[in-house]
């Protein structure tokens, strides 16, 4: 390691945790810790860091390039933006050339290849493969690790792992992961069958483990962010120790959808061309309190090839007024057909909300008599079929999903109830009821 490589990064506001990072060897890494712990930072910090040495092929991904054109690749040009050239007085992005997808450092000839491991034609292993000389593997949010149908993402690791082989290099695979559950193969393979705990900061044979949660990285934390992870806390521990603490949990085998056999399978990074789309809302009376129930707002289109294409999940906690908003730009946004909307509390109120906003906006109303898991039956079956899609991934939506049961003592899944709405509006005719007992 050279001295230079240690001058760059000492000015950076990075916690201690990880710095084995740059001062330790290892072949794989795993960083893994609730949101707001600033694993992204860090790891693109430390492969900026590493293409100042010679002979370096760096593959920076995530599931889809056009989820790396949204995230890795404009932080990672921020930070040669904002960081000085340890050559001179100029930004570091001097150091580099871009070209499509490529930065290569001109310094050192080291280069790092922004890629996505999965378009509409598979899992993409062989673009790695085609890359001679690879020394470094990045996977940003590992819980998306691609799965084609016919390959497991343990199987995809493995190719592209495979792919790291420069016999004159140390090599690296390093997996960012914001866990999901038990049953997921990050856990199993490095943590469980290696004996490790999920809260474990150090090395175990040739894996570095660094976990870190929001409480290291206050000083880079605005403090609404702070705050908001505070009152879940208190009103949702669970939750809390889930998206803030970074703790798997465990699949459910009572809701009625799996995602691994139902949703990752069918993922998808971009929706065919439509013939209908609807914007469903399971409406909140509340002032988007915390402790109150969140508004459900998703958008989903059926294609010309008779599937199904979740577009977006819009919701949060929200006044009336904001969430008729919100309803009504995703409406205009996606060029929509019509406002679906769960009127138990009221149609005229919901309607009139709604086109208080936009004058005429076209409104059918769902009256849900039946319970929740009876409604979304059918709706989980067409996820068992293959013929439902979400288009990227939609954490928190697909979190109800796969552990609502049911059960009276749970939380509204409002997120879920909105997809469900929809769903059933698209994929049964008018004719037949719509949730009616």
């Amino acid at each position: 390691m050279s001295h230079l490589w240690l001058i760059v990064i000492t000015s950076m506001k990075i916690s201690c945790k990880y710095q084995p990072l740059w001062t330790q060897s290892y072949r794989v890494a795993i960083l893994s810790g609730g949101r707001g712990s600033g694993k992204s930072f860090a790891v693109q910090t430390f492969i900026r860091d590493l293409s100042y040495q010679s002979g370096h092929k760096i593959a920076n991904t995530r599931y889809t390039l056009t989820s790396a054109k949204k995230s890795i690749i404009p932080e990672f040009s921020q930070k040669l933006e904002l960081s000085k050239s340890p050559y001179s007085d100029r930004a570091m992005l001097h150091d580099f050339d871009l070209v499509d997808n490529t930065y290569s450092n001109t310094k050192s000839g080291s280069e790092i290849f922004f890629l996505g491991l999965k378009t509409s034609s598979g899992v993409q292993t062989a673009s790695l493969k085609s890359i001679n000389d690879l020394t470094t593997f990045v996977l940003e949010e590992s819980e998306e690790l691609p799965n084609d149908g016919s390959e497991t993402e343990e199987s995809t690791y493995d190719k592209i792992s495979n792919s790291i082989r420069n016999v004159n290099k140390e090599l690296r695979d390093i997996l960012l992961w914001n866990p999901t559950t038990f049953d997921s193969f990050v856990y199993k393979r490095f943590f469980a069958e290696r004996g490790v705990d999920i809260t474990f900061n150090g090395i175990k044979d040739d894996v570095l483990y660094i976990y870190t949660t929001y409480l290291d990285n206050l000083e880079n934390l605005h403090q609404s962010f702070i705050d908001k992870a505070e009152q879940t806390k208190a009103a949702n521990p669970n939750r809390y120790d889930h998206i803030y603490l970074g703790y798997p949990t465990k699949q459910n085998e009572n809701a009625l959808w799996k995602r691994d056999t139902m949703i990752s399978p069918y993922r998808v990074d971009s929706s065919p061309d439509l013939r209908r789309i609807v914007v469903a809302v399971d409406p909140s009376v509340s002032e988007g309190k915390e402790e109150n129930d969140e508004c459900g707002i998703v958008v989903v289109g059926h294609g010309f090839d008779d599937h199904f294409y979740v577009l977006r999940d819009a919701s949060g906690r929200m006044s009336p007024l904001d969430w008729a908003r919100t309803v009504i730009a995703q409406y205009v946004d996606f060029k929509a057909d019509k406002i679906v909307a769960e009127v138990n509390q009221g149609f005229a109120l919901v309607e009139l909300n709604i086109q208080n906003v936009l004058k005429n906006a076209p409104v059918k109303s769902v009256v849900a008599k039946k319970g929740k898991m009876t409604r979304a039956e059918p709706v989980s079956a067409l996820y068992e079929e293959g013929r439902v899609h979400h288009v990227g991934h939609f954490k928190e939506l697909e979190s109800q999903m796969c552990s609502y049961t049911g059960d009276p003592k749970q939380k509204s899944p409002d997120r879920m109830d909105a997809l469900v709405y929809a769903l059933t509006e698209l994929a049964f005719p008018d004719d037949k009821p719509l949730f009616f007992a």
